[in-house]
């Protein structure tokens, strides 16, 4: 649970930091392309190459990888046939100007859509640190980078929309809540759960994590600052993440 609130932390200190000043378009674009890449790294590194080594077999990780990919597909459609609008992606990193959605889109719609790809996340590292025995450095720093600007961007989005502070900083709150029981729960579950489960539950993680980045994280980004902030931002992220993993 610890672990789990700490990585969650960024989601309040960006909605804050969105909620006191006004960062440039390009910033918010580079912070967002940073953390793409840092989840690259921490998809490709360690959730995908840990489910292997737990299963053995690569079926339990593609089960779990397409089963992620397409869990996160059909609830981002189902959240934007909800909105008014009809357009909005109320999802991790899908921010800018439309991510606070229209002023009739619910909280309860708001804060399911910002938690759906938390809770994957923060469950994978309860389960790596019952696993291994110790944080995974990567996993844990790709959780905490990638989570600011989502507090950062959808926070700016939602004020933007006459979403009153006091409600921002409250979803905000009970979205740190629950990822910090999803990584409770990632770590009791371990225990109890054949390997080829884990394996399908941290490659499920990194299939929602990498559609989430095809389809709102890095589109996001390069609409805010253009193809060669959020080049340069994925590979200093990616970079970053890489030597935390093997030093």
């Amino acid at each position: 649970m610890f672990w789990g609130f700490v990585v969650s932390v960024p989601l309040l200190l960006g909605c804050l930091l969105a909620l006191t000043t006004r960062l440039s378009k390009k910033t918010i674009a580079f912070i967002m392309a940073f953390g793409s890449g840092v989840l690259v790294a921490s998809l490709a590194y360690s959730l995908i190459e840990e489910a292997f080594k737990m299963s053995q077999s690569i079926l339990p990780v593609i089960i779990g990888f397409i089963s992620g990919g397409l869990a996160f597909t059909i609830a981002n459609y189902y959240l934007s046939r909800r909105s008014p609008q009809g357009n909005i992606r109320h999802r991790k990193k899908s921010h800018g100007t439309e991510a606070g959605g229209g002023k009739d889109v619910s909280g309860t719609a708001i804060l399911v859509g910002s938690v759906m790809d938390n809770i994957p996340e923060n469950m994978a590292l309860g389960i790596s640190l019952a696993i291994g025995g110790s944080v995974d450095l990567v996993l844990l720093a790709a959780i905490f980078i990638s989570n600011f600007p989502e507090g950062l961007s959808s926070s700016e989005g939602m004020e933007s929309h006459g979403k009153s502070k006091k409600l921002i900083l409250l979803l905000w709150t009970g979205a740190i809540c629950i990822g910090t029981i999803s990584s409770a729960i990632g770590f009791t579950v371990s225990s109890y759960t054949e390997p080829n489960v884990l394996a399908i539950a941290l490659s499920f993680a990194a299939g929602a994590i990498l559609v989430m980045l095809g389809e709102s994280m890095i589109p996001e980004a390069y609409e805010q600052g253009g193809a060669s902030i959020v080049g340069l931002g994925i590979m200093v992220g990616f970079s970053l993440a890489f030597i935390l993993g093997n030093v």
